[in-house]
């Protein structure tokens, strides 16, 4: 008989990879918010996009909270990975930047270059996160 004060077992790289998917849908509600001209299916769209994804990091917060998610070993890889990201972070960063101000685009492709950025952080990071798990540094 299970007690119900087990905790239930994550796979940390699946769980990387799925924390990835509000940075998804963040940047297909940058796309709608973009497009021009009127469409009411695309008010319905933003707000299932925006509402799912606050619903996602809502869920995936309390569940982190409830359930133990990262062993000591998990915590160790995954403060590697976020130093290592940090780099990457603040290059693509320093790359968006630059190429804003010499090629003067404008607002909303700089837009796409932050919201791109942040789910491209989220991929290399559960990326960086798998390969080191598997590694075992």
């Amino acid at each position: 008989m299970k007690s119900k004060t087990m905790k239930k077992e994550v796979n940390l790289r699946m769980w990387l990879f799925f924390k990835s998917v509000p940075a998804i849908l963040l940047f297909i509600y940058y796309a709608l918010c973009t497009v021009n001209g009127y469409n009411p299916v695309f008010r319905y769209l933003h707000a299932v996009t925006l509402v799912l994804s606050i619903f996602l990091v809502y869920w995936q917060h309390s569940f982190e909270k409830k359930n133990c998610i990262f062993d000591e070993f998990g915590s160790e890889n995954l403060k590697t990975t976020d130093s290592v990201c940090l780099k990457f972070a603040f290059m693509l960063m320093a790359i968006e930047t630059l190429a804003c101000i010499f090629a003067d685009f404008n607002g909303i492709l700089a837009g796409y270059f932050v919201v791109g950025g942040i789910v491209i952080l989220t991929i290399i990071r559960a990326t960086i996160f798998t390969i080191i798990d598997k590694k075992g540094m």
